[in-house]
């Protein structure tokens, strides 16, 4: 009673060719613009706030 069937039969249908939902791709910068500043440290290794950290009064987690 079982019937062979083929992944592709499924997979198929949902390509982009398909669906009709396909476009040409997008134009891309030549060089990635670097990213400027850097990264503080707020939580320490254990995920608890540093004490240089500002907290509020209102919510002070």
């Amino acid at each position: 009673m079982a019937t062979n069937y083929s992944a592709n039969q499924y997979e198929k249908a949902y390509l982009p060719t398909y669906l009709q939902n396909w476009s040409p791709a997008r134009p891309t910068k030549e060089k990635i613009a670097a990213h400027e500043g850097y990264t503080q440290i707020i939580a320490n290794d254990r995920g608890h706030l540093l004490p240089s950290v500002p907290r509020s009064k209102v919510f002070p987690y």
